[in-house]
């Protein structure tokens, strides 16, 4: 499926001409040998109880036979993926409505979570228990997970919801809502806890394999119920739940104060550490929801971007009902402290068809449409209207008057200035005639007349042609395309139409703006946008200029190796193409002779304002993943980025496979603990500033562009909507080192003066021969040789990167000595004590990551034999750790399991082997 967003940008560096080293470190190529290894199941020693039956052995049905459902399974493979190797279904008309009955006997009253495995969102239905109330369930409903059984063809599981149910003997009966169709049932189970899905398993079942240096990761569930709600079952020392506020609101609305977010009835400053979901994640059912907000407040999440199209497909907004699920889903993060972000409105997310409303559409996507139509702004504004202004059910309290709903977002990846404002191709003419009325009322104001504006053209750029699509007999005036613009900078006519666009960008961003503001009352902090443009140098900071008018600046990131395939944009599949890349390293596998100096979490501040990455991954396929968090952190505190949004999840819990922007698994979430902790505790220092570049705007809008560049880091995704045969744009020779992101922070000031730029200059911290960089505050150093960074703090130590290449590692409080090819080890307190005193320490090690049945051919370039299946496999970790104070061996050693638990003691602090298999260890005293 589609996914619904996508990815960009950068920052500020540049690709420095220089060649690449040769001798990269060499690492050994880890598959899994699942090819041999088998998938076992195993029964949980202790477990809640829970009833099961077949969907397929109804004690009363008018479904077809079984062996006539139309959705068998073919072969052994496919029946592998059922609980019972087969199911129950139909598909097409039928004369009459079909029903199951199944009689299920309770041994115990009580409240139960009841849950069905069916094919997708096929077959709406309605269920209800003996002589209760009918229940229904719709064709939008929540999938939980997804097993594919051939093309097109796959079981997920689904919440139908609670039902209270006394002991003794009960009828279930199910009834298809539509007499057409398909619909499959595969099976059915009642827990007393919430069931983390996990294909055909059951809730006391996992898998085990024996693999070559890998381990599953099959974590247990970490909740038991209480009441009607449910519980961590103990107190975990990785838990970060109690960073969070009690109920997110309760300090008050997050606001702006300087260059920082602050909340308003404290004036405490706030950093989010966030993730992203779709709007599917509304379809959840309350107790989904909760599960989702407790898991992520325990890895020390304070924010969810929900983003999706939060209207109705007919561009009218949501019903009530659809409403009112937004409602409960922030209520439910709001209540572990976790607050909300909105993100509506994705021109991907449309393809409008001609009609009175919008002539000229055949399907296409309305790049750019939401800056100058006057009928979309008008819908646009109603779905706000509708979602700020629907009263809370259970409240009564609308998101104008909830300050859990920290932000809202304007606009998503989209601009004037990006390859897809193309006028008259990827914009109808009819739309296009009220652009170019706009123009022309613009360009008469500014000459006095149409004639004027063509004349002063001519004379400022004698020999040019002016004469461009839209310019007509009757005097109206053409607008030149994003690339035309990048292309002819120099003329008058380009530098016009830039300031125009410019100015009708910014004019919507403060209308909307002040309709949310005044007409709505909300009082959130509200940003415009976050996407890229098509000349980095000229058009960049044209359109961070419109930016400008918001509370605060975001953009998106995204870094991986090259990805070829026919889905590669937005999954995995056998036969794409792939080259593993590590950031540490700057190369690019398809620029073999130069450096490439561009990461995602490389920031530039503008206008003293706050400063977010809404939407950042390090993208499968691709080993070197491990790390990303820790370079978020890091060099987050160290540049003054207010924001993370890891994107993306639509889990309430782990992910069992990985998919192209997975990020609920052991190489990035499994990292949260120590790195959300190092983040939001602000356990690093903030760097020096070591660039002031002001700007003049109206050299900005002459496109005179800016005397430094932002790299531009796509995914495929919207690589695809640059135009055959041309790049992205951008001055490779710049006054500005892309190595200073690294050092300090980079600011950029929108002047109407101007003024001078400051530089520091950086040979103290630069050491291009040795190729390291270490920042201004001694406390981290990059070594783009050997591929490591490494943490050196009073409360944080540690490495990430080519581990058994960098070899031993001793730092004031540690000693560092691990074999792993690739990975993070780091030593963060938890007690706000120096690593030297302190008396609860986290070690926190984590290495390389894939899918069971992960296979591939081929190297440096890889294609993908087969993309596997659940569950994950961890590559195995290993090493020998000791800290060096003096009472390190008074110190115990507790190994931890995947949810933070006591698992055993492994050894004293002064000398132990880390575990195969975990994670996490306690060091106290």
């Amino acid at each position: 499926m589609l996914r619904f967003i996508v990815l960009l940008l950068l920052t500020l560096g540049l690709v420095l001409g220089c060649r690449a080293n040769s001798s990269l470190p060499t690492v050994t190529e880890w598959e899994t040998g699942q090819s041999e290894a088998k998938l076992v199941v195993q029964t949980r020693a202790r477990s809640q109880p829970f009833i099961w039956w077949e969907a397929e052995q109804p004690s009363k049905t008018n479904f077809p036979p079984v062996p006539q459902n139309p959705f068998a399974p073919a072969n052994a493979t496919e029946a592998a993926v059922l609980s019972n190797q087969q199911w129950i279904g139909v598909e097409g008309k039928r004369s009459q409505p079909l029903f199951l009955e199944y009689p299920v006997k309770v041994p115990e009253a009580g409240s139960y979570f009841f849950y069905s495995r069916k094919f997708w969102q096929h077959g709406p239905f309605r269920w209800h228990w003996d002589d209760q109330p009918w229940q229904f369930v719709s064709d939008s409903v929540y999938l939980m997970d997804e097993v594919g059984m051939r093309k097109f063809v796959g079981a997920n599981w689904v919440s139908l919801g609670r039902v209270n149910l006394t002991a003794g003997q009960h009828t279930l009966r199910i009834e298809l809502t539509q007499n057409d169709g398909a619909a499959a049932f595969d099976c059915f189970v009642l827990t007393s806890t919430p069931f983390h899905s996990q294909g055909k398993l059951k809730p006391n079942q996992y898998y085990t394999a024996t693999i070559p240096d890998g381990f599953l990761f099959t974590p247990e569930s970490d909740y038991a119920t209480a009441g009607t709600g449910s519980r961590r079952l103990a107190t975990s020392p990785i838990d970060l739940r109690s960073l969070n506020e009690t109920v997110a609101g309760e300090q008050g609305w997050i606001q702006v104060k300087g260059d920082t977010f602050i909340h308003a009835k404290t004036g405490q400053p706030e950093r989010f550490w966030a993730i992203n979901v779709g709007a599917q994640v509304l379809q959840m059912d309350d107790s989904m929801m909760r599960s989702m907000a407790q898991f992520f407040a325990k890895q020390g999440v304070n924010l969810v971007r929900v983003h999706g199209p939060l209207w109705s497909k007919d561009l009218q907004p949501l019903p009530t009902l659809e409403v009112n699920k937004l409602l409960t889903f922030i209520t439910a993060m709001k209540q572990e402290g976790i607050y909300t972000a909105l993100s509506i409105y994705f021109p991907v997310w449309l393809e409008l068809q001609d009609n009175t409303a919008f002539p000229g559409y055949t399907g296409q996507h309305p790049f750019s449409l939401l800056f100058f139509n006057p009928e979309l702004q008008k819908r646009y504004y109603r779905w706000w209207r509708s979602l700020l202004t629907t009263p809370n059910p259970a409240t009564g309290k609308t998101l104008q008057e909830e300050p859990a709903l920290a932000m809202v977002e304007l606009v998503n990846e989209d601009s004037y200035f990006f390859w897809t404002f193309n006028p008259y191709e990827t914009i109808p003419a009819p739309q296009m005639k009220i652009l170019e009325e706009q123009f022309s009322v613009w360009l008469t104001t500014k000459y006095g007349s149409l004639e004027k504006a063509r004349a002063n053209w001519k004379q400022s750029n004698p020999g040019e042609s002016f004469q461009v699509k839209g310019d007509g007999p009757d005097g109206s005036v053409g607008i030149l395309s994003a690339g035309d613009i990048a292309a002819q900078w120099e003329t008058q006519r380009a530098r016009d139409t830039a300031a125009f666009l410019a100015e009708s960008q910014t004019t919507f961003f403060k209308q909307a703006i002040a309709y949310l503001r005044q007409d709505l009352n909300y009082k959130g902090l509200i940003y415009a946008s976050n996407w890229i443009t098509a000349d980095a140098q000229r058009l960049g900071p044209l359109d961070k200029y419109t930016n400008t008018v918001a509370d605060f600046m975001d953009r998106h990131g995204y870094f991986n190796g090259p990805h070829e395939g026919p889905t590669a944009s937005y999954s995995l599949s056998s036969g794409d193409t792939y080259e593993d890349r590590s950031a540490l390293l700057f190369t690019d596998p398809t620029k073999k002779q130069e450096q490439d100096f561009s990461l995602p979490i490389m920031d530039v501040r503008y206008n003293n304002l706050p400063s977010t990455i809404t939407e950042i991954n390090w993208a499968m396929p691709n080993r070197f993943r491990a790390d990303f968090p820790l370079l978020a952190a890091a060099y987050g505190l160290l540049q003054g980025t207010d924001g993370f949004f890891f994107f993306a999840t639509n889990r309430p819990g782990w992910e069992d496979s990985l998919g192209k922007f997975s990020i609920a698994s052991p190489v990035i979430v499994g990292q949260f603990p120590a790195t959300a902790l190092i983040y939001r505790k602000g356990l690093l220092q903030p760097g020096i500033p070591v660039a002031d570049i002001p700007l003049k705007t109206q050299e900005i809008l002459n496109l005179q562009g800016a005397p430094l560049t932002a790299p531009q880091n796509l995914d495929e995704f919207r690589a695809q909507d640059i135009p055959p045969g041309q790049e992205l744009q951008s001055d490779r020779v710049s006054s500005i080192d892309p190595l200073a992101f690294l050092v300090g922070q980079v600011n950029l000031q929108f002047t109407q003066q101007g003024g001078t730029a400051r530089q520091v200059e950086l040979s103290k911290w630069i050491d291009r021969k040795a190729k390291t960089i270490r920042s201004s505050t001694d406390q981290l150093l990059w070594d783009y040789q050997r591929g490591t960074v490494t943490v050196n703090a009073p409360q944080v130590q540690g490495i990430t990167g080519f581990l058994r290449q960098a070899g031993k590692q001793e730092f004031p409080q540690v000693r560092i000595d691990s074999e792993m090819d690739y990975g993070t080890v780091l030593l963060v307190s938890l007690d706000n004590q120096p690593l030297a005193t302190s008396r609860r320490i986290l070690l926190q090690v984590m290495s390389e990551e894939q899918n069971f049945g992960w296979k591939t051919s081929g190297t440096p370039r890889k294609t993908i034999q087969s993309v596997g299946s659940s569950a994950i496999v961890v590559r195995n970790l290993s090493g020998k750790i000791s800290l060096l104070r003096p009472d390190a061996a008074a110190m115990k050693v507790t190994a931890l399991d995947f949810n933070g638990y006591p698992v055993k003691q492994v050894g004293k602090a002064s000398n132990f082997e880390l575990q195969p298999a975990t994670f996490y260890y306690l060091i106290e005293k």
